[in-house]
């Protein structure tokens, strides 16, 4: 499940016609490294792993769309911000890549 939602959110950015090469590699280059975060996670906290990664999903296809608009946009990275907060202490890499990937979707400009 965890797997085929990153294979998702791959797709989602190689698809999305609106991005330029250069913020397709850098959201690209943050995926992977939130697969790696959510991979080690996912052995010990799976439910949250599953839901971090569904979040991401969210949030990459929202700032993907064509008719994407800023509220929505918004509420799906907050969701995600969210979801990632408890883990901050105990998981400070997952947090920081999480971060990183909500602001270069945010910096698209919707």
């Amino acid at each position: 499940m965890l797997e085929a939602t990153i294979k998702q959110i791959e797709e989602t950015l190689a698809d999305a016609g609106n991005l330029s090469e250069a913020k397709r590699a850098e959201l690209l280059k943050l995926l992977a490294e939130l697969k790696t975060e959510v991979s080690g996670l996912s052995q010990t906290h799976r439910e949250s792993a599953l839901s971090i990664a569904d979040k991401t999903r969210a949030s990459a296809h929202q700032a993907t769309r064509e008719d994407s608009d800023g509220p929505a946009l918004d509420s799906a990275v907050g969701e995600l911000k969210t979801a990632v907060e408890k883990f901050e202490v105990s998981h400070p890499g997952l947090v920081s890549t999480v971060n990183a990937f909500c602001n270069a979707l945010a910096d698209l400009g919707i």
